[in-house]
């Protein structure tokens, strides 16, 4: 008996020791909050003594580069569940953090350090469509790809992201930058209605009646004013034949490219999005069209006359199976740093492609640089301070992506990109793809709509309950205005 409880302990340490070293010591008052959770939570509660479930709780985090050890993870399965999670938080000391998807790049889904209490939202996933009022109820533990299935089993879309498995709750209130913007406008434009659980545990069962509030939410719901737990969404009747896009380039094309794409960027019909993505000595164009092959190419054929593609593919299916198709390598887990641009109206200049080439002929680790098309677009024709998502008038966003780099990789890339940025891009960069080494990030994040979010995060989180990194914070001598 006594060898067989042996072999059982070796088994869990060994299992232990495969996933994460979990810290031995507890968090303060840790005994006190698992009284009060073990109280009143209905749903799921994993700890960290519960080693192989509370694993899993980490292994959600995409980027498994930063790993916090968080008292608790719960898994509220109704909002009084999440009332009272902030209860026992608050009255034990806990700061809180609400994680849709775990796909935060600097893992602030956990905290910002050990003994943060982790609210995952996974048992909030129905939707709801109205196709009368062109609306959809999401619940934010759903993912993308479940809201692309839900809207589009009705013939409708709802802008997302590039990435299918991002949960809802994050990329819709910090911006969604995807292949639908350019007609729709970014995710965040379209969140119509919240219901928000606060920081003193009240519930906002219609944000739209707190105008601040959801102004806030739509491009910083993200960073810190709530729990929100149900978003309605906008959403919009499409063609049932879409076209998707393959242009295939070498790697010596990118300057003439990135060139053409400048000429014809804001002009492209806004059926049309183009992403640039550009792998070591591999780049290719994908693109999304709302409507058939037929009609698409007239739109495209001057482009592909002076970019001359290595080849030329077209695919007509529904939205969803073009959103979604090859799409599982967006969702492995591992090692990752993002740097986000925003590149102005005139597109990217041939010092700054050269520049870019520089950067990615000597970088030594694994990276994917994207480049999706905003000019010409919906998202454009929106004002910089209607919404909390001040970023409007570009003709890109690119983003640089380092897969399981190296300190000095870091290092290069760090170095490169504020370069970079200060020579040839704007000052501003995308909230969603948060970084934390970014400086004067509240600016280039927020920009002119900084001191607002900060006076409205000081009235509805005025204790900073739901704190980290960059949240935002309740009181602030930065000034963004230019």
């Amino acid at each position: 008996m006594i060898s067989y409880i042996y072999i059982i302990i070796l088994l869990i340490e060994t299992i232990h020791a495969s996933t994460y070293l979990l810290p031995l010591s507890k968090c303060p008052r840790e005994d006190s909050l698992r009284k009060c959770l073990d109280q009143y939570i209905k749903g799921t509660l994993n700890y960290r003594d519960d080693f192989l479930v509370y694993s899993a709780d980490l292994e959600v985090e995409y980027n498994q580069r930063i790993i916090h050890f968080p008292v608790a993870f719960i898994h509220p399965i109704d909002v009084l569940d999440v009332q009272n999670a902030i209860k026992c938080g608050i009255e034990l000391d806990y700061p809180i953090v609400a994680r849709s998807g775990g796909h935060s790049y600097e893992g602030y889904g956990i905290g910002d350090k050990d003994c943060y209490l982790v609210v995952d939202l996974v048992n909030f996933n129905k939707t709801t469509i109205n196709v009368t009022s062109q609306t959809a109820i999401i619940e934010t533990g759903n993912k993308l790809n479940s809201l692309y299935y839900s809207v589009n089993q009705y013939g409708f879309a709802s802008p997302g992201g590039v990435c299918p498995f991002i949960g809802v709750g994050g990329l819709i209130t910090g911006g969604g930058v995807g292949f639908l913007n350019r007609k729709f406008g970014f995710s965040s434009d379209n969140i119509l209605d919240a219901q928000i659980v606060l920081a003193n545990g009240t519930v906002v069962n219609n944000a739209k009646k707190y105008p601040e509030l959801l102004w806030a939410i739509r491009g910083a719901g993200n960073a810190g004013y709530g729990i929100i737990t149900t978003l309605t969404l906008r959403i919009y009747p499409i063609p049932k034949v879409v076209t998707s896009l393959t242009f295939i380039y070498d790697w010596d094309q990118i300057p003439l490219l990135i060139s053409v794409m400048n000429q014809f960027g804001n002009n492209f019909h806004q059926n049309l999005t183009l992403l640039i993505s550009i792998v070591k000595f591999k780049t290719y164009i994908d693109g999304i069209y709302l409507g058939s092959a037929d009609e698409l190419q007239p739109h495209v054929q001057e482009f592909i006359k002076l970019t001359k593609p290595k080849s030329v593919s077209y695919s007509e299916n529904d939205l969803y199976n073009l959103l979604t198709r090859s799409s599982e390598s967006f969702n492995e887990t591992g090692s990752f740093k993002v740097k986000s641009f925003f590149i102005n109206s005139d597109g990217l200049s041939g010092k700054g492609v050269q520049h870019l080439m520089k950067f990615i002929e000597s970088f030594e680790c694994e990276f994917r640089i994207e480049i999706i098309l905003l000019g010409g677009g919906r998202v454009n024709e929106i004002m910089r301070n209607e919404t909390a998502f001040v970023h409007r008038g570009f003709m890109n966003h690119m983003v640089i992506k380092a897969v399981e780099p190296s300190e000095m990789c870091l290092q290069n890339l760090e170095f490169f990109s504020h370069y970079f940025q200060q020579k040839y891009t704007n000052y501003e960069s995308y909230q969603n793809l948060i970084d934390r080494q970014l400086d004067n990030w509240q600016c280039r994040y927020y920009r002119e709509n900084f001191e607002k979010l900060v006076e409205i995060k000081r009235k509805y989180d005025p204790y900073n309950v739901f704190h980290w990194n960059q949240s935002i914070p309740i009181n602030t001598e930065i000034s963004c205005f230019q």
